[in-house]
């Protein structure tokens, strides 16, 4: 048995369905329902304009910048199961409604919210609600209106999809009273992974009686009409447009709704919230705001969610602050094509590139001829280098020991072995060029977007080093439309692109990084046998092992087991389907000088602390005397 926060997990993997919606009502929230303190003054709070907390409620308003300032407050859709996703945006959201369980990612490791009890059964999973939650009109919050999300799920689904599971992971699913519910398992995958990819982080959104006609009315004709009728088909297309109006709209959270305009969304604390007594203040507003970090620096908002670190200049600017959600970073990697565009879900059209680095020395070549720290030197400065060998997981993933990565490959700069390589696929070297069999120089091109400064810059350091090497290395910086459409195409052999490493068993985002990884590689990860060297932690090992990716993963749910993760790294640490470069870090703050900030390190760490401060029993968000 798990209760609250006692257990762990062991990997991240979301489902995400733009036209099936998700359990708790949004899958494309997952993981922004979660968010440190630097040791430097910033993330401290040791201050304030009188050192003194306030040991009470007092009539104050906490700001927050809107994550994403396109976003239409006043017309935006409620209805999670928009593919619009407008409510994506997960800032109100975030705010107004609670989720079962919060998932840290970066830490791995729950924390109940709604849910204060889950439970392994074998085939099946138990989850409690505790009674204490009440709809901001005074309804509990039961597993009923958790139900009625479910079957909007499934009914679609079968009408959309009909030859896809709705979940890789639940079979069915009932409530056996008013506040608990069993999820019926479709094999014997562990608790955590169950929890992480389908219960955890997405909020409660959908309350039965909500909206004219309302959610439940809506789940009564999709359950019940005939799937494979053009009726049904229409009949989802017009429950996705809909949304019920602003004034219908009722949370479940720490706050509810006050008002809404074009710029602002005001809300006040919910008297009747089990952590109404830990909120020390009264009003919470999100506001719009065209530059997040500059009104952060003028104090207009007194929090931002992300966007931080800017450049060095401005960070010296910036008032004294908390750090929060610190460990939302991503990896900019050199990317590799390789170049197999016949598998069912490539995107490519007509594609006449083949790249030469389809071959695995080819690859390995390059990043034994790269210096990773002219590479960074070059880009923006508030990027760090990427100091651990290509592995796909963070700096806390390691520290935390989930793998040993001793032995793995670093590709450090190595002419020598680099020349060795490339020969070994072939080439030779020629008054200082590589050629191929046919006597055709080694051409790759590098593929950016010329709006993104990260990747121009980078990449023009790469193609220099590159040529230095020998190879005949182009450079396209182009407009956005067209990056789009060419690295989907394969019209390239090499991308700087970024995935995130915020989450510890980040390899495992099947259907998030994988489809888009292999999009952009170009390769099929699911019937793919690959050849590794069969000693983890020896590239030099005699032997080899054969490893299928998305069986390893498949293991992985089913088992849990570290091995699975360190067999899935050593993968990628010796394929190489990308060579990690620089890290982008993503952390928001909270102003210092009137706000005391506090809480475990999961919580600070992880996303979005900003509304988990005001969720959590143990989170702190006080303001000081004035």
């Amino acid at each position: 048995m798990v209760s609250n926060n006692s257990d762990q997990g062991n990997w991240l993997s979301r489902r995400s369905a733009l036209t099936s919606g998700a359990i708790g009502g949004a899958a494309l929230l997952a993981g922004c329902m979660g968010g440190g303190d630097d040791g430097n003054g910033n993330g401290n709070g040791n201050g304030g304009p009188s050192g003194e907390l306030v040991d009470e409620r007092v009539e104050k308003r906490f700001t927050k910048s809107l994550h994403r300032g396109t976003y239409g407050m006043d017309n935006a859709s409620w209805n999670p199961f928009d593919p619009a996703n407008e409510m994506a945006d997960f800032d109100p959201p975030g705010l107004i409604y609670d989720p079962p369980l919060v998932h840290y990612q970066s830490h791995d490791t729950f924390q109940g919210v709604v849910a204060d009890n889950w439970e392994d059964e074998g085939d099946s999973i138990l989850v409690e609600l505790n009674d204490n939650w009440t709809w901001h009109n005074g309804d509990p919050v039961t597993v009923h209106d958790w139900i009625t999300d479910l079957d909007i799920w499934f009914a679609i689904s079968e009408i959309t999809s009909p030859d896809s599971d709705p979940s890789t992971y639940i079979e069915d699913y009932e409530a056996l009273d008013d506040y608990t519910i069993r999820f019926h398992l479709r094999d014997d995958f562990t608790m955590e992974s169950v929890l992480v990819n389908e219960i955890a982080n997405g909020p409660l959104i959908i309350k039965e009686d909500v909206g004219s006609p309302s959610f439940g009315e809506w789940r009564d004709d999709l359950v019940n009409v005939d799937p494979e009728s053009d009726e049904a088909t229409q009949m989802v297309s017009d429950f996705q447009e809909w949304s019920p109006e602003l004034d219908e709209v009722v949370g479940n959270g720490p706050f509810e709704l006050v008002e809404v305009t074009d710029t602002s969304f005001v809300t006040e604390v919910y008297d009747d919230h089990p952590n109404a007594d830990n909120i020390y203040f009264d009003e919470y507003v999100i506001e719009h705001h065209e530059d997040q970090v500059l009104a952060f620096m003028e104090g207009a908002v007194d929090a931002i969610g992300l966007n931080l670190p800017e450049s060095p200049d401005v960070m010296e600017q910036l008032p004294d602050h908390h750090e929060i959600n610190r460990d939302f970073d991503h990896l900019w990697s050199i990317l590799f094509n390789f170049g197999d565009y016949d598998w069912s879900d490539s995107p490519a059209s007509d594609p006449t590139n083949q790249p030469i680095t389809a071959d695995e020395n080819v690859r390995k070549a390059i990043a034994c001829a790269i210096d990773r720290e002219q590479l960074w030197a070059s880009v923006p400065q508030e990027y760090e280098l990427y100091e651990l060998p290509s592995t796909f997981l963070n700096q806390t993933a390691v520290d935390e020991g989930i793998v040993d990565i001793d032995g793995y490959d670093n590709y450090d700069v190595d002419l020598e072995r680099a020349t060795n390589l490339m020969e070994d696929a072939g080439y030779e070297l020629d008054d200082g060029m590589w050629y191929d069999d046919d006597g055709e120089p080694a051409e790759l091109e590098l593929l950016a977007q010329s709006g993104t400064s990260v990747q121009v810059d980078a990449l023009d350091s790469v193609q220099y080093q590159l040529n230095e090497f020998g190879f005949d290395a182009n450079l396209s910086a182009v407009d956005e439309a067209t990056y789009g459409e060419s690295r989907f195409n394969g019209d390239h052999d090499i991308l700087f692109d970024n995935h995130p490493v915020f989450s510890i068993m980040g390899m495992t985002f099947v259907d998030f990084v994988w489809d888009w990884f292999s999009q952009l590689n170009h390769v099929d990860y699911g019937d793919e046998e690959w050849e590794v060297p069969d000693e983890i932690g020896n590239p030099d090992a005699s032997g080899t092992m054969e490893i299928n990716v998305m069986d390893e993963i498949e293991q992985l749910h089913l088992t849990g087991d570290d091995e699975y993760i360190q067999r899935l790294t050593w993968w990628y640490n010796q394929s190489l389907p990308m060579y990690g470069c620089v890290i982008a870090g993503d952390h928001g703050a909270i102003q210092a000088d009137e706000w005391h900030v506090d809480g475990p390190d999961e919580l600070l760490d992880n996303r979005v602390a900003e509304f988990n401060l005001t969720k959590i029993p143990d989170g702190e968000l006080i303001p000081y005397e004035e």
